[in-house]
This record gives C-alpha cells, structure tokens and sequence, in this order.
C-alpha cells in the first residue's frame, strides 16, 4: 500500500484504471485530502490532459524522480 512519502512531484505513477502518468504538483489543503495533479498522454489521440486524484487512485509508482543534490 502506496503511502504519501512514496509520491514526490515529477514520479511516473501507475493509475488504478491503468493510464500512466506525471505527478505536476501535490496539493496538501487543511482539512481534505492530499490530491496529486497528474498529467498524461494519449498517443493514440496525441492530446495531453491533467486531472487530481487522490493516493486511493494510484497504484504504483513506476518511475521515481532522481533526489536532488
């Protein structure tokens, strides 16, 4: 089970409904749940869409952004 410690800004996640994408921004709001702003790509469409989700919506993370010296 994916915890928020294991999603940093810029990994590639795995979604529950399988797309995969980029987490852009995570958005921590008093009181609500933490919501990961994901960007994906359709290439089959060539479009680009970005949406939130909650940590209950991703599965994996199948990238991870290398730390920053």
């Amino acid at each position: 089970m994916l915890t928020h410690a294991d999603i940093t800004q810029y990994d590639v996640v795995r979604l529950a409904d399988g797309r995969k994408g980029t987490v852009i921004e995570i958005y921590t709001p008093p009181n609500i749940p933490i919501g990961y702003e994901i960007e994906t790509y359709d290439k089959e469409d060539e479009t680009w869409d970005m949406f939130t989700v909650t940590i209950e919506q991703i599965k994996e993370v199948v990238w991870k952004m290398p730390s920053q010296l």
